[in-house]
């Protein structure tokens, strides 16, 4: 007699669930699924911010629909899912590869963007290696000077100049370093650098670095 509320209540919920369909759905596709519904089940994933299960359903696209009409979209896609997911080094890959394979699709200037942007937002503290700070550098330089890119150039252009008082930062750092040891040949050198080579980019710096200049003469 004990058990009865205990049974009474298991049967409540097994005739509630049983009229909510809603909550065994899953918000993966069946493996069935056409691309199209798959396409925009992915682009539901990547509004709802889930990138992870953007990226995995548009590579099961990718592999099962390999003449999905929408191919390019869906290159681009997965790297714009591995992105936003702060995956930059596979989003790089895929950005890279749909400018392979789709070298004059409109889109090839907003990959060739996102591909500095990628190496843009690897770029850690100035003292550390300046190697993402001079892909992004050469990858953003290649879309401003392009003269098709448009809208990509301009914005390509702005983080262009970043890039550039990034580098210029980092001869400073480089400059106070060797002052903080009293090498003053080394600190010329970076101080010189950054006067001759940034002058239009980072003023603000070039003009902290002939301060600095001007304080070590003679030394």
């Amino acid at each position: 007699m004990v058990l009865r509320p205990y049974i009474l209540a298991m049967g409540l919920c097994v005739i509630f669930l049983a009229g909510c369909p809603s909550i065994w759905q899953t918000k993966t596709p069946p493996p069935d699924t056409g691309p199209e519904e798959l396409y925009k089940a992915a682009l539901r994933s990547f509004d709802e911010k889930r990138y992870t299960d953007a990226a995995d359903q548009l590579q099961r696209l990718r592999h099962s629909y390999p003449d999905f009409e929408k191919m390019p979209e869906v290159y681009l896609r997965i790297g714009d899912a591995f992105f936003n997911d702060g995956k930059y080094e596979e989003a790089f890959t895929r950005y890279r590869q749909f400018i392979e394979l789709y070298p004059n699709h409109q889109d090839k200037y907003r990959a060739k963007y996102m591909i500095g942007m990628a190496h843009f937002k690897q770029i850690k503290s100035i003292d550390l290696d300046d190697t993402a700070i001079r892909r992004a550098e050469e990858a953003f330089k290649e879309v401003k000077d392009d003269p098709e890119a448009s809208e990509w150039a301009k914005k390509a252009e702005e983080k262009y100049r970043e890039c550039r008082v990034k580098l210029a930062q980092k001869e400073l750092y480089k400059a106070a370093s060797s002052l903080s040891r009293s090498q003053y040949k080394a600190a010329r050198l970076a101080l010189q650098r950054v006067i001759d080579d940034f002058a239009d980019q980072a003023p603000e710096v070039v003009k902290e670095a002939r301060r600095k200049l001007e304080s070590i003469k003679g030394k």
